[in-house]
């Protein structure tokens, strides 16, 4: 009989395929062994903005937009971790790293959905007579990256470095 190791690699006492041991019989694997993963897409996101916005008072429009605002500055940070950690003086990091500019198009469509949400509710203040000022936190929060040009992502990096001396 032949030993694997086990999915909780010995950290659960109270595992029931390994006993805590981190090992577990090969036979006993076949039985228990998971089903293959199926890529999840993701349906829309989940939306800031309710279905009758007119029922809104301006307060509760304006924690909707600061709550819209943090997470386009969250997912521009990490937009931005992103693309510090592609070497771009490579000639292959398309290829190397297809993974990360899947993830960094994936977050910019996120990031779109959430600009236009925003400024739906920036009209939904104007036409009640009321105004608003929106300051974004990073640099990338309100702009619009096309993440298939090199040239532009390599011009974002520099800007963002002179920006942070």
């Amino acid at each position: 009989m032949t030993v694997q190791i086990c999915s909780c690699e010995g950290l659960n006492a109270k595992c029931e395929k390994c006993f805590g041991s981190g090992y577990m019989n090969t036979e006993e694997a076949k039985k228990s062994s998971p089903k293959r993963k199926e890529s999840v897409k993701k349906e829309k996101p989940d939306s800031f903005v309710p279905v009758d916005m007119s029922s809104l008072q301006r307060k509760e429009i304006q924690n909707i937009i600061d709550k819209i605002i943090t997470s386009l500055d969250l997912k521009s940070m990490q937009q931005m971790r992103m693309l510090h950690s592609i070497p771009f003086n490579t000639t292959t990091f398309r290829r190397d790293f297809k993974d990360k500019f899947e993830s960094l198009k994936i977050m910019e469509n996120e990031k779109r959905n959430l600009r236009s949400e925003l400024n739906s509710l920036l009209k939904e203040l104007a036409s009640s007579n009321f105004s608003s000022h929106i300051k974004f936190n990073h640099l990338l929060s309100d702009k619009d990256i096309d993440v298939t040009s090199n040239r532009e992502l390599k011009t974002l990096l520099r800007e963002y470095k002179k920006l942070k001396k």
